[in-house]
């Protein structure tokens, strides 16, 4: 015992067994593994937790790249040179940011320059919900009249354009209906018409035929006779010359 409190490294190196040796290599491996795959995620939670900062930064930064008035300055640019879509787009974007009524008016007057009566329609009655009272209410009241004008115009266009095409279309379905009747006609008379000459037989054959050859026939030969017998007949004696004395 004493041996063993003396010296207990060198004993417990003697008499150590190989199981313990392999239990212990295989827990000093785990522990280089696990601290390892820590390093590992700690690094990347830090290149991610500053990679988050920057990328908001730069949405922020890209949100707030156009405000209100940019939006309205560059809308306004575009209603100037005629390009009244890229107007009403910009129009939007800025009421979007800046809720104010008179927006609403630009865009209207940008649709109906654009040719969009019902879109117009529609922006002129919402801003005149929201602002009553305003200044551009009369002129924007004008408009909307007008739009209204615009749309029933149209639509009696397109109606009567309808109804010509429908009419043609008809008085051509009628034209061949007709055409294709008088087709028909023809083709039955045809059918018939050579139905008839087989039926039809030939003129020698057909009994009044003979009747009528044969009364020609006797009537030549009486005709005959009778010129023969009215013929004048020649003297019986023949006088000879007649001495002529001077």
């Amino acid at each position: 015992m004493r041996l063993w409190s003396k010296n207990p490294s060198s004993l417990s190196s003697r008499w150590s067994s190989p199981r313990s040796s392999l239990q212990r290599r295989t827990t000093t491996w785990w522990c280089q593994w696990f601290a390892s795959a820590l390093f590992v995620l700690l690094l990347g939670g830090r290149a991610l937790g500053q990679s988050a900062p920057a990328s908001a930064g730069g949405a922020s930064a890209g949100t707030a790249a156009k405000s209100a008035k940019e939006y309205i300055d560059s809308a306004t640019k575009y209603f100037q040179a005629g390009d009244y879509e890229s107007a009403v787009r910009d129009y939007f974007a800025a009421y979007e940011r800046k809720p104010v009524p008179a927006l609403l008016f630009n865009i209207a007057q940008a649709q109906r320059k654009a040719g969009q009566w019902q879109q117009a329609l529609t922006m002129y009655e919402r801003f005149l919900r929201e602002d009553p009272k305003s200044t551009l209410a009369p002129e924007a009241e004008a408009n909307a009249t007008a739009m209204r004008a615009r749309i029933e115009a149209d639509k009696a266009s397109a109606e009567r354009d309808v109804a010509e095409r429908l009419a043609k279309q008809r008085a051509a379905e009628a034209e061949a209906l007709a055409q294709a009747r008088e087709d028909e006609r023809k083709k039955s008379e045809a059918a018939l018409l050579l139905v008839t000459q087989k039926n039809e037989k030939p003129i020698y054959k057909k009994p009044w035929f003979w009747g009528v050859l044969g009364g020609v026939v006797v009537a030549g030969v009486v005709v005959t006779a009778v010129v023969i017998a009215t013929q004048p007949k020649d003297p019986a004696s023949d006088l000879g010359l007649r001495v002529v004395e001077f």
